[in-house]
């Protein structure tokens, strides 16, 4: 598998950041995890999706960040294996059907473009084992955001936990991965704590315990901060790295 995290900045994007988008492929398969600016980059350069077949789109959320690259889905109908279907928590989070948040998202007055642009198919996520595609996902409710949110598995390769405070549950999903990515939205005592995202420590904290191989920080803020991050990160496990757009990684 290779990963190539095309956002990993969380809120608003910036000159640096597009929010939360990752592009995990095999072979001829490929999965987009959460559904930030990020995806402007598969607009901007096709070659990305070159070879691609077959798209999935895994949502851990809805919140505007995760979901905003939505709307620019429509531009990615020229390449071969798109417009994904989209894998979403509506039903399992929420008591409501993904589709039906969705079309109220991507339909007038929000949006023209024909939903069929964006979504081949809209499939609900449950939690525990399934199968996206040609991909085993393993899903995790983490609780103590603003609202519920997933947290994400794909074999041993990758595990992903975003927008959740310091979750000692996600240390036992992700045992074993190769790698964590791991929201870090703030360093201890900064301005930019907050009791439903997680600090560095945090994200090293469930790094270590988990006995991953590296940590990636993600869901980064976007007004700085993100060296200090990465030191106190730093502090608690060895191998991390600020998950910088454009970061690709074989799996």
């Amino acid at each position: 598998m290779q990963l190539t995290v095309l956002g990993g900045g969380g809120w608003m994007p910036t000159p640096t950041h597009a929010t939360c988008t990752a592009l995990l492929r095999e072979g001829t398969a490929a999965v987009l995890i959460d559904a930030g600016t990020g995806i402007e980059r598969l607009v901007a350069d096709r070659s990305a999706l070159e070879g691609v077949e077959r798209l999935e789109l895994v949502l851990t959320h809805f919140h505007l960040d995760h979901v905003a690259g939505l709307a620019y889905l429509p531009g990615l109908r020229g390449a071969g294996g798109v417009p994904p279907r989209i894998w979403g928590p509506g039903e399992l989070l929420f008591g409501r059907s993904t589709e039906a948040l969705l079309r109220t998202l991507l339909g007038p007055p929000f949006s023209d473009a024909d939903f069929g642009l964006a979504a081949s198919a809209v499939r609900e996520l449950g939690e525990g084992d399934q199968e996206v595609g040609p991909f085993r996902l393993r899903t995790r409710v983490q609780p103590g955001h603003s609202t519920p949110t997933l947290a994400l598995r794909f074999g041993d390769a990758l595990a992903y936990a975003t927008d959740t405070p310091y979750d000692a549950g996600n240390a036992r999903f992700a045992a074993g991965a190769r790698l964590l990515l791991h929201e870090a939205w703030y360093a201890e005592g900064s301005p930019e704590a907050s009791e439903i995202h997680s600090s560095g420590r945090d994200a090293a904290t469930v790094a270590r315990d988990a006995g991953v191989d590296e940590l990636g920080l993600i869901h980064l803020h976007p007004l700085g901060g993100h060296e200090a991050v990465l030191e106190e990160a730093r502090a608690g496990f060895a191998n991390v790295a600020l998950a910088h757009d454009g970061l690709r990684r074989e799996l």
